[in-house]
């Protein structure tokens, strides 16, 4: 597959910046094709080759950008999409792209869009964007963002329809994305990791226990006990939903498939998405699951604050790859 990846990537466009550069990239997976940005940092090649970092993008309700919440867009993008990204991280990443910041500091990474984000969504997404960050009047708008919201459940019955899970097939995706990377003669196949915040950290930690080429990760607020889900499912859970392991497993028995890799959990305390209580009992269950097999590799933290993916954050996540993949 890494052979049959690399001979159909497509480079759509590319800009140089300060130390490393971006390029927009389309390849397929399955009947699907996912855009992505591909960063790597001036000087990589077969003769140095460098570590390198799936990054996996939220979900937050935005639908319009997907890959632009880690990477600051092309020059080329379109204005409303550059606002779009610009305000995500600022309300959410303290003004910080991570992709960004992890290319020029070494790291090749590479950030795909999920289905229904970024370059992969729908025209109405698109529509709602230029209302709220470009040339479009505001009329209706939230009317349309709440049809762009909900348009998630009929996304996940056209796929069932076809017998395709939709969590499934962005796991897939992700795994390609590792494929990719570790293919690529600028990358040290033996140091993949990868990172999410929010549903990219649910992304990351699937990612990290499927996938054997991704040696360690790091999830940013997504742990929790099954019970805190509400039911029925929101429009949200459907991209996050596979029912097979949600029957028979809970959330922290992902710690079997992450053991023994290393892995960081950070759990914000006044996350209001994912009570204190639950996380620590999930966190607790993590820890006993490396314990009896022997492993010490499991980082099951908190930080003070809630949903956020702010700088102190992301030194903590830094420091973890510094020690596991520099």
């Amino acid at each position: 597959m890494l052979k049959s990846l690399l001979i159909a990537l497509s480079l759509l466009a590319s800009e140089q910046r300060e130390g490393y550069s971006c390029e927009l990239v389309e390849y397929p997976v399955g009947e699907s094709h996912v855009s992505a940005y591909l960063l790597v940092p001036d000087g990589a090649g077969a003769d140095d080759p460098r570590p390198a970092l799936v990054l996996l993008h939220d979900h937050g309700a935005r639908f319009d950008i997907g890959k632009e919440k880690l990477v600051r867009p092309l020059a080329s993008a379109p204005a409303h999409i550059q606002a779009s990204a610009r305000q995500w991280v600022d309300d959410n990443f303290d003004g910080v792209f991570l992709a960004d910041r992890l290319a020029a500091q070494g790291y090749v990474v590479i950030v795909p869009d999920v289905l229904y984000w970024g370059g992969r969504s729908t025209p109405l997404a698109q529509k709602w964007s230029r209302m709220q960050f470009g040339d479009l009047p505001k009329d209706g708008i939230k009317e349309l963002k709440k049809d762009v919201y909900e348009g998630q459940r009929a996304v996940y019955d056209s796929l069932a329809r076809k017998g395709i899970v939709w969590a499934e097939q962005t796991l897939a995706e992700d795994t390609a994305a590792a494929e990719l990377l570790a293919g690529l003669p600028c990358v040290d196949p033996e140091r993949i990791g990868c990172f999410g915040w929010s549903m990219g950290a649910h992304r990351a930690w699937l990612l990290t226990a499927s996938c054997p080429l991704v040696k360690t990760g790091a999830a940013l607020c997504w742990m929790t006990l099954k019970e805190t889900q509400a039911q029925p499912p929101s429009a949200s859970d459907y991209s996050m939903m596979i029912p097979a392991l949600r029957e028979k497993y809970d959330f922290p028995d992902i710690a079997y498939g992450l053991c023994p890799k290393p892995f960081l959990f950070l759990g914000g305390r006044t996350d209001k998405l994912f009570p204190a209580w639950s996380v620590e009992e999930a966190y607790r269950r993590m820890q006993d699951i490396y314990a009896d097999a022997g492993a010490t590799g499991l980082r099951t933290e908190w930080f003070d604050g809630g949903h956020h993916c702010g700088i102190p954050e992301q030194e903590r996540i830094l420091q973890f790859f510094r020690i596991y993949l520099r």
